[in-house]
């Protein structure tokens, strides 16, 4: 499985959409949180999930754009999907 890196910006979205939104992706795999090499688990920023998925990178963007267009005003959402072998960041801890 890859892991992968995504950002969805939802538009005229409620902290409500985001919930929904959170809910979506939390059962395709994708998590509001990363682990560090030492152990900690960090926050990602809104709108921004980490995980594993067994679908291929242009798949889960369609899974993915399938759960956020209800959530999204007009012209969106905007989704970003990266596939991520290495990954270095300064985060919040959860």
């Amino acid at each position: 499985m890859a892991e992968y890196i995504v950002r969805v910006e939802l538009l005229k979205a409620g902290w409500d959409d985001y919930d929904d939104l959170h809910e979506g992706m939390e059962a395709l795999g994708l998590k509001k949180t990363i682990a560090f090499s030492d152990g900690s688990i960090r926050k990602l920023p809104i709108g921004t999930y980490y995980g594993s998925s067994s679908l291929e990178i242009t798949a889960l963007r369609e899974r993915i754009r399938g759960l956020a267009t209800p959530l999204s005003g007009p012209g969106g959402p905007w989704i970003f999907v990266s596939q991520s072998e290495m990954w270095s960041a300064w985060l919040e801890t959860a």
